[in-house]
């Protein structure tokens, strides 16, 4: 069984808890109400929009339930606390398919990711660059230590081609994902920095709203010909849906001639290199951590940051005009805010890596060593506020722990200072919940 958080079991305790708008970590709390006993999958919609299951095969109808039946409630509370929209996502999974995964009888969707990569490696790998190499923004919104980025840069820079950047809005996605009014905003203040900073080095940032999320693979593809780009590049996202995209798109890009390379980078250590010392994914967060700091210690090029993209060639201006007057679009009707909440969030939050690598700056300066002891008291003021950073990609979890690390006493992740440590295994939580996410998609 995983274990939930003492945080996520106070939350769940109280019926006014609105988790509206909370991390996406918090969606655990769906194992923690005493009634469900089953839980909530993500699904994937084909082409035609049916519904299909994890494995492939498109979802019967449902029956309507017969009168003198009672029809199962435990959905209500997903659907009560806004964490499942039943638009996008059909009724629950039951214990017995989330068995089979955990038998390693049904394929799960990094499995599916990691197949389709197997599969076409070595025909990708045999496509020659074209006319431009293309990097695919989603939640890595920065330059530094973006580890597609650097390989997409890499590419073009080999072969004296220019690099361009690609970020799709999505409506359909932020409604599916419940992302909140005041994360939109974020990210498309957080695009205006990206859109500058990369003007600097003549790469275009080029940004598109498309309303039916599943064209989305479709589209890029399409994007791509239309440049005459043969390499795309991304940071692989963990999520259900995401990765049965990336899949698929994997092999789609091979049928048009381009070769779609997802790499790991949200995760300081990826998915699937820990396992237990029977040969399975860790289920509790404390032999977890012990086994991904022995990973870091015994592989410390994990750490090493990757540089920023070099200038394009002088030529991308001209040949690409029409990307670099692209402007950002403002957000979706229905995730806008007021203009009095829109100051008001811009005060709080800044956009752009810049600001997040001041705010990770700041405290490690002033508030790393004291944090074991002050961080659950608000009025101390003693955690780094960068949660909104990692969310988006501002900041990448390697460069926090990297820079915590450089900032020790030692260079051991779990030795000296006590409130780095403690701070060094709050960030790793992170990876711990994409590992379980990856693992089990279930949890989801």
């Amino acid at each position: 069984m995983l274990k939930i958080p003492k945080f996520a079991r106070a939350a769940a305790a109280s019926s006014n808890t609105s988790f509206k708008g909370l991390s996406t970590e918090l969606r655990l709390l769906q194992l923690v109400e005493p009634k469900p006993r089953i839980l909530q999958l993500q699904y994937s919609m084909s082409a035609s929009g049916s519904k299909r299951k994890a494995n492939g095969a498109a979802e019967a109808p449902q029956k309507k339930a017969k009168k003198d039946v009672p029809a199962f409630k435990d959905s209500k509370y997903e659907e009560k606390y806004n964490i499942v929209d039943r638009e996008f996502y059909p009724p629950e999974m039951t214990n017995a398919r989330c068995l089979q995964y955990k038998n390693n009888e049904l394929e799960r969707p990094i499995e599916t990711l990691e197949r389709a990569e197997e599969e076409t490696q070595s025909d990708r790998e045999g496509i020659e660059v074209k006319e431009a190499v293309v990097h695919w923004f989603k939640t890595d919104l920065r330059t530094q230590d973006n580890k597609a980025l650097h390989l997409a840069s890499e590419k073009a820079k080999s072969k004296g081609v220019p690099l361009i950047c690609l970020h799709i809005i999505s409506p359909q996605d932020y409604k599916a994902h419940m992302t909140s009014p005041v994360r939109v905003d974020f990210i498309l203040r957080t695009l205006e920095v990206l859109k500058e900073d990369l003007g600097e080095l003549d790469v275009p940032l080029y940004v598109e709203t498309i309303e039916k999320r599943k064209t989305i693979p479709s589209r890029i593809l399409e994007l791509c010909e239309k440049w005459g780009a043969s390499h795309l590049f991304a940071n692989v996202e963990y999520e259900v849906d995401e990765l049965r995209r990336e899949a698929k798109m994997t092999r789609m890009g091979l049928e048009k001639g381009i070769a779609f390379t997802v790499v790991p980078d949200t995760c300081v250590v990826a998915p699937g290199e820990l396992k237990s010392q029977t040969g399975n994914q860790y289920a509790v967060y404390s032999p977890w951590f012990r086994a991904w700091i022995a990973y870091l210690h015994s592989h410390p090029n994990q750490l090493d940051l990757f540089k920023s993209p070099g200038k394009n060639p002088a030529s991308a201006r001209e040949i690409f005009k029409d990307l670099f007057a692209c402007q950002i679009p403002e957000a979706p009707e229905n995730k806008r805010l007021t203009n009095e909440e829109r100051k008001r969030f811009r005060s709080m939050w800044p956009p752009g890596e810049h600001e997040a690598q001041a705010r990770l700056e700041k405290f490690i300066k002033t508030k790393a060593s004291k944090y074991k002891d002050e961080r659950n008291f608000p009025a101390s003021n003693a955690t780094a506020v960068l949660s909104v950073h990692f969310a988006s990609g501002t900041l990448s979890a390697r460069t926090a722990i990297a820079r915590a690390r450089d900032s020790n006493s030692t260079k051991k992740l779990d030795g000296g200072n006590l409130g780095i440590v403690s701070w060094i295994s709050e960030v790793a939580w992170r990876d711990f919940y994409k590992h379980v996410l990856a693992h089990w998609p279930f949890v989801w």
